[in-house]
């Protein structure tokens, strides 16, 4: 007889290929519009799994930085029942270099511009979108830009992976 489970409630109804969502974003998961740029270049082969872990790890210094982007509503006279952690000023520090660092090198390049739309802003690039009739030389252009997205990961990947540090952030076994 199996042991009690941990799990409270009523337990879940497998709902086999059932999107429940609006037709318009079942569509739009099929299409997938819904994904994000980095996960849908890393699912195509457009960028290797180190790529992928900078333009993350980019996101994560920016919105450390900045803040998460987008619009949102924040009631700052109420700390929402979270236990606020006291803030290292030396790691803070840190993280404020590794990102200055990484945004000198992209704009010394050029490709800071697309780096930041595409990773941290989740735009998605002319490269990743179908388009209804490609016009004269927009194939060229597409591979323009997808070879700058590359080449912006490519710098990051030369400044925060190393052959030994990779699998460990990667949880690679």
């Amino acid at each position: 007889m199996p042991g009690f489970s941990s799990r409270r409630g009523r337990p879940r109804i497998p709902r086999a290929g059932a999107d429940s969502g609006t037709p318009e974003l079942v569509l739009k998961r099929a299409l997938g519009e819904t994904a994000e740029v980095l996960d849908l270049c890393l699912e195509r082969g457009l960028i290797t799994a180190e790529q992928h872990w900078c333009g993350i790890h980019l996101r994560w210094l920016h919105t450390l930085r900045y803040g998460a982007p987008g619009a949102r509503a924040l009631d700052t006279t109420h700390p929402g029942g979270s236990e606020l952690k006291a803030d290292d000023p030396k790691w803070r520090a840190a993280r404020e270099l590794e990102y200055q660092e990484a945004m000198a090198r992209l704009r010394m390049a050029g490709y800071d511009a697309i780096a930041l739309r595409c990773c941290v802003y989740n735009e998605r690039p002319p490269f990743l979108r179908r388009p209804a009739r490609l016009a004269a030389g927009s194939g060229q252009q597409r591979h323009t830009q997808m070879q700058r997205f590359q080449y912006a990961l490519d710098l990051l990947t030369a400044l925060w992976c190393r052959q030994s540090s990779i699998n460990t952030n990667l949880n690679v076994e």
